[in-house]
């Protein structure tokens, strides 16, 4: 029996396969090791662009560029709302200049106060402070004032400063000055400091260099009294010191007393109110008012004589009254002789 084919020549030379599609490829390619060759290199498709690599280097580069430009736009933009800001809100010109005439010129004020003096001990910024600030305002006084260095040459503060301490010179200071000026300054009272230029007993004796001499030992007046040297440089800066140091805690007002020598050798050295307090505004960049002091005493059975006596001080000048009269009517008695600047010492 023949066998059947299953199969015959019809259809030969035609295509059955399915029509290609898509881009032509290099077979295999991928599969080939970077940095070979082999004899098909030149029938193989170049390709253009960029690699992985350059292409993730460009994008950093990019982004730096951004936060760069992005950075100068902010900078720029707070200066620009700085400027502005500033021009808005500054201060005129004559606004300025009033105000640093008004500071340069409070030497030349009249300042009007009536000061009870208190002992430096009672600036405790506690019991004793409360007590003499409600007998001050209680009969009348505007001020206080306290005696930072005293005719003796002791210091009436607790002093920081470092020639004070060599020298020993604190005396039944006030413990806490700073906090108590500012609670008087609180309270509406005015701190008035009271200074003794040149009498001292206590620099004098001990520095010979600031000490006015007579033969190899300090001068002293009959009353045994030494005197530092208006001429001393050292002299100078120990008093412009305790002044600086008083006006970092908020005094502003001084009232200077024993600025001039004994007679007998005031013509030999530069002392006086009017030479010291010319050196000191000039060294002194702050707002200060120094004042002479004028001594007088007021007895409580020729109260209206004495006071009919006295004659209105100028701005650079204050009364300082030693007295037993009653404050109330001492001040009334003042103020009706239009005295208007003046430490009482009862």
């Amino acid at each position: 029996m023949k066998k059947k084919r299953f199969y015959n020549d019809k259809k030969r030379n035609q295509k059955w396969t399915e029509p290609e599609q898509g881009r032509k490829i290099a077979f295999a390619d991928k599969y080939i090791e970077g940095g070979t060759s082999d004899k098909f290199d030149a029938k193989r498709p170049k390709y253009k662009g960029y690699s992985t690599e350059n292409q993730n280097k460009n994008e950093i580069r990019l982004r730096r560029f951004i936060i760069l430009v992005c950075s100068l736009a902010l900078i720029a933009v707070g200066y620009i709302g700085m400027d502005v800001y500033l021009t808005r809100h500054a201060r005129p010109v004559e606004n300025l200049k009033q105000s640093v005439t008004a500071q340069s010129s409070m030497a030349d004020m009249q300042v009007n106060f009536s000061a009870a003096q208190t002992d430096g001990i009672s600036l405790d910024n506690s019991v004793m402070l409360s007590a003499v600030m409600n007998g001050v305002q209680k009969n009348g006084y505007t001020a206080i004032a306290f005696e930072a260095k005293r005719a003796d040459g002791t210091v009436g503060y607790a002093s920081k400063l470092a020639s004070v301490d060599t020298f020993a010179a604190i005396s039944s200071p006030a413990a806490k000055p700073a906090q108590s000026i500012k609670a008087m300054l609180q309270n509406d009272v005015l701190p008035i400091a009271e200074i003794c230029c040149y009498k001292d007993n206590v620099l004098a004796l001990q520095a010979n260099g600031a000490a006015i001499m007579q033969g190899k030992k300090p001068y002293k007046d009959a009353d045994g009294n030494a005197y530092l040297n208006p001429d001393s440089a050292f002299t100078y800066n120990y008093i412009k010191d305790i002044i600086v140091e008083l006006n970092s805690y908020g005094v502003t007002v001084f009232v200077l007393s024993g600025c001039d020598l004994p007679e007998d050798i005031s013509g030999k050295y530069g002392d006086g109110f009017q030479t010291l307090s010319k050196k000191l505004y000039a060294d002194i960049d702050a707002n200060i008012k120094l004042l002479e002091a004028v001594e007088v005493s007021v007895n409580p059975k020729s109260l209206q004589k004495d006071v009919a006596a006295m004659k209105k001080a100028d701005k650079h000048h204050a009364y300082v009254v030693k007295t037993t009269v009653e404050d109330k009517k001492l001040i009334a008695a003042l103020l009706k002789k239009n005295i208007t600047t003046f430490v009482i010492e009862n």
